[in-house]
């Protein structure tokens, strides 16, 4: 019996050191066998992104080809922000190595380190190797789009034409099916019957939507089949709708070599308090007006308006984690290779997490790292920009962008004892020309302001180049009890 059980734990022995010991190569192996997936990674997405640039340079029609060009693009980005991503983790766990030997971490503890943190890197690699697979796939299937792509004639291309297409994998449609792409059927006109025919485009606020339209509306196609296309904002359209269609709002377009075929497209823009009321008189009177063919755009951050159009409403969202890294990272590094700049490339994508997908936020941001490719100034900057985040939270509840966008108060620290509180954000195609102060000079200190004040935030580069300013103020640091909440008059301009 004793040699049985001697042979049993001998047995066992072995087979425990045979585990330890091929469990402690395998994760000692595993860096090696990432990098070589991160290279294979890497040369799968240069091929995926010189297909996705050629194609967004031609002038597609086909439906089933845009949607699949979105598939490629959300692929695309994924694999951009898990390659950047486990980039920014190796080195991070390099740097944390480098100071463990500066401490002389016996080899026990650093193989007790790499199997607690085994089961993250398993996920890692499955994760890396299922982008790796997803875009093999890919690869595969655009055989023949890529064939095609040669009887699409070209595109003209802007300078700034690349911040579009970074959200267009959520502009043209949010499921990637390419609904809004219908909008530019070039047998659009013959299709529909209506006098008038009305699509619907809401979401939040600041998320796109007259960015999109505008984009739409300078599209040759567009120009060509309307006489006119006209602006018009809800709230101020008058008792006469027809004197506000022909006088009011702001003429993006006008064609006069239509003749008598005077085709309106009218872009109208509600608030986010629609009346349905107000709605039916407006149609009613534009629809008597208006010639076949014409067509009214609806834009809102309300879902009211979804049954104001004729045809299935445009949704649009925030991009999600990985397209919005690719679209930050485009705006903050420009033509410079981020790989090239590992602790600046960090910070920035900690900062990304955090923004909430919000557009404005990403120029904003971008706008003052820019100012100084330093590690030191982006730290500074990162730290100043969580504070700001955990204080709004402990204040009012809510991540400042949020608060923003709702029109409530944000506070920002300014100096050891200043605030700026600041709320009324402001979107105008003409404000913003005659304010030169930035969100930029105030967070540096450089503004000395009392009282109410006007800051432009950002000044869009892309149509329809709209402003984009906050009304603020700055207040000295006032204490008060704790459970106390802040007082009304600190959120008063």
């Amino acid at each position: 019996m004793e040699v049985i059980i001697t042979a049993i734990l001998a047995e066992i022995t072995n087979r425990s050191i045979s585990y330890v010991a091929g469990k402690y190569l395998e994760v000692t192996g595993r860096p090696a066998m990432q990098d070589k997936w991160l290279q294979e990674l890497q040369q799968l997405l240069l091929r995926v992104h010189i297909i996705v640039e050629e194609a967004e340079g031609r002038l597609i029609t086909n439906r089933a080809m845009v949607h699949q060009l979105s598939i490629m693009r959300k692929e695309m980005y994924r694999g951009y922000f898990t390659l950047d991503s486990l980039r920014i983790q190796a080195r991070e766990a390099k740097d944390h190595d480098d100071v463990s030997h500066s401490f002389a971490l016996s080899k026990f503890k650093r193989a007790k380190r790499l199997f607690s943190s085994g089961d993250g890197m398993i996920r890692n690699n499955d994760e890396l190797q299922q982008v790796i697979r997803n875009l093999c796939n890919i690869v595969d299937d655009v055989k023949e789009l890529v064939v095609f792509l040669k009887n699409y004639p070209p595109l003209y291309r802007q300078p700034y034409s690349m911040h579009l297409c970074c959200w267009q994998v959520h502009v043209w449609s949010p499921d990637g099916s390419g609904q809004g792409h219908g909008f530019l059927d070039a047998e659009w006109a013959s299709k529909h019957h209506e006098r008038c025919r009305r699509y619907a485009d809401c979401r939040p606020g600041y998320v796109g939507k007259s960015t999109l339209v505008a984009h739409v509306c300078y599209d040759v196609r567009v120009r060509n089949h309307f006489s006119r296309v006209v602006v018009l904002h809800g709230d101020e359209i008058s008792d006469d709708p027809l004197a506000s269609l022909n006088h009011g709002g702001a003429l993006i377009y006008e064609n006069n070599d239509l003749g008598e075929k005077e085709r309106v497209l009218a872009i109208i823009e509600f608030s986010e308090n629609v009346d349905k009321l107000a709605w039916n008189n407006i149609y009613s009177s534009f629809s008597e007006f208006l010639v076949s063919g014409s067509k009214i755009i609806i834009t809102s951050n309300s879902h009211k308006v979804k049954k104001f159009g004729t045809t299935q409403a445009l949704i649009l969202n925030f991009l999600p984690i990985e397209a919005y890294w690719y679209f930050f990272k485009v705006l903050t590094f420009g033509s410079a290779d981020s790989n090239e700049h590992p602790k600046l490339e960090s910070v920035a994508m900690e900062i990304a997490r955090e923004m909430g997908g919000s557009f404005i936020a990403a120029n904003i941001i971008s706008s003052i790292l820019r100012k100084k490719l330093s590690a030191q100034y982006w730290g500074w900057c990162l730290t100043a920009f969580k504070e700001n985040i955990k204080r709004n939270v402990s204040m009012f509840g809510e991540h400042p962008y949020d608060l923003l966008q709702k029109q409530k108060c944000a506070c920002y620290r300014i100096k050891e004892d200043e605030y700026m509180v600041s709320n009324q954000y402001h979107a105008s195609r003409l404000c913003g020309d005659n304010i030169q102060t930035t969100m930029y000079d105030v967070v540096s200190g450089k503004v000395n302001c009392e009282g109410a004040f006007e800051i432009l935030a950002w000044k869009s580069h892309i149509r329809p180049y709209k402003s984009y300013t906050i009304s603020c103020i700055i207040q000295k640091k006032k204490t008060r009890p704790v459970g106390e909440e802040p007082s009304p008059r600190h959120c008063n301009m």
